[in-house]
């Protein structure tokens, strides 16, 4: 009940803060008018004049180029947040385009914000844009490789004892792990009791014993990180021509957790061709995208992450219209993973524990930037990160209808996806084992080159909501 009382104390006093300092921060209320095609009416008492300035301050002009938005929303691994949504569609008088979204939960203390910076004109056929991110996140679960991981979170007793094993030294670690893997295959080669030499080996040994024999079916599932998740991308599109565009990037990501770092750093060179009738709301045409993504050694580079990888992306989007004002909307993409493998220490440790006679697990990359299948975009129906493996596909379908009765410029959205990932590129791959992923959602346009959305996503393993900026394809 605190949490919520919280909460709810917060949410009074942004509203009352942005009431109060709306006219010095976001705009008097005759400014607000002049560019409202809404008359807002006056009314001299105290409810009145709240009224009136919300009015003024989510009342949307089609031809506004800047404006600030405070919202309350709700996330899954977050909770209620509030925030602030803030556009400039005219940044520098040069038709560059930024985009800010900011959110805080009051309960979870989680933070996450996302800026899109586009269309900064460098010459007639160059222009640079980029993105920033920052999370700071209690919850986000990371499930285990491949399309078959679990969905259950591994026991708070086991990554204990984990953590126990890890404060041994080499030296020690080795000897506890050979006394564990000979124990759990039976074998007579080594006495567990003769190889141990300390005490607070055998202890280790003894509880990791354990763990393996009551929860050694759940080790696949997932662990609840916290910490920080940030990245950088800053890219430049060169116009060939009205269709077709060539688009280089430079990306770092950085994961800091209680369990461990990941960081990388990529470019990346991508083709782009589109034939669409309208930017951020095509009713018909396609788009087509090829890219090449490949990892570097200038910032994402340390004793613990050392990455050699190249990941492939195909990604083909078809929009058709339908009945009078709606649009059907498909999309087909498929990645691939390749490089130097890398054991992952964490998860071979855990397939030990599990009884497994081959355990080592080896990845290519850190797991964000595999072929992966669950973020705002893709399976909203899952929790993010959900699905990763050396290889992806996904299907999605969307059909898209305006909502212009209930509030001009508004759309709304019913959506169905398919997908898996898998350590193979082979046929199976694009028919077998599928996960599914359904749901409905709303999209607001507040101009031609501003929209954002929310989604609720439905799938076998619970209901999620996701908001994010633009279109999902």
């Amino acid at each position: 009940m605190k949490k919520y009382i919280k909460c709810f104390t917060v949410l009074i006093i942004v509203v009352l803060l942005n009431l109060i300092f709306m006219g010095g921060a976001y705009g008097t209320e005759a400014e607000a008018e002049s560019k409202s095609d809404v008359k807002v009416v006056k009314d001299k008492s105290f409810f009145g004049e709240m009224v009136n300035k919300v009015k003024g301050y989510y009342t949307i002009d089609e031809e506004t180029e800047e404006k600030h938005v405070p919202f309350v929303y709700y996330v899954n691994e977050a909770g209620l947040m509030v925030g602030d949504f803030y556009y400039n569609t005219d940044l520098f008088d040069n038709q560059t385009k930024l985009i800010s979204a900011s959110m805080y939960s009051p309960t979870k203390e989680t933070f996450t914000s996302f800026t899109n910076v586009k269309d900064y004109p460098l010459s007639d056929k160059c222009s640079l844009g980029g993105d920033l991110k920052i999370i700071k996140y209690n919850e986000i679960k990371n499930s285990a490789l491949g399309n078959d991981s679990s969905d259950e979170e591994i026991p708070e007793s086991t990554l204990d004892v984990i953590d126990s094993f890890k404060d041994l030294s080499p030296t020690s670690q080795q000897r506890v792990e050979d006394a564990l893997i000979a124990t759990l295959d039976d074998s007579d080669d080594i006495d567990p009791k003769e190889s141990l030499e300390t005490d607070k080996e055998e202890k280790v040994y003894s509880s990791l014993l354990n763990e393996a024999q009551t929860n050694g079916d759940k080790m696949d599932g997932y662990q609840l990180y916290h910490g920080w998740n940030n990245s950088i991308t800053i890219d430049l599109t060169y116009k060939i021509n009205e269709t077709n565009d060539i688009v280089t990037a430079y990306t770092y990501e950085e994961l800091e957790s209680q369990v461990t770092d990941y960081k990388s750093d990529t470019i990346s060179l991508a083709w782009e061709n589109e034939e669409i009738d309208r930017k951020n709301n095509p009713r018909q045409g396609h788009k087509l995208i090829t890219k090449v993504e490949k990892s570097l050694d200038w910032l994402g580079h340390d004793s613990e992450n050392s990455w050699d990888y190249t990941k492939y992306t195909l990604d083909a989007r078809k929009y058709l219209p339908v009945f009078e004002e709606s649009t059907l909307a498909f999309r087909f993409r498929t990645q691939s993973t390749t490089g130097e493998e890398v054991k992952d220490q964490e998860r071979t440790f855990l397939n030990m524990l599990s009884g497994d006679s081959n355990p080592e697990v080896t990845t290519y990359a850190p797991f964000f930037d595999m072929s992966l299948l669950g973020d705002l975009n893709t399976m909203k129906g899952y929790n993010y990160y959900r699905f990763y493996d050396n290889n992806s596909v996904l299907y999605q379908t969307e059909l898209r209808f305006p909502l212009d009765n209930i509030l001009p410029r508004l759309q709304g959205n019913i959506f169905a996806e398919a997908g898996r990932v898998s350590s193979d590129f082979d046929q199976e791959l694009f028919t077998e084992d599928m996960h599914y992923s359904g749901g409905f959602g709303v999209r607001y346009f507040f101009n031609q080159d501003v929209v954002v959305r929310t989604d609720v996503g439905f799938s076998d393993e619970g209901t999620k909501m996701r908001m994010n900026i633009g279109q999902t394809f």
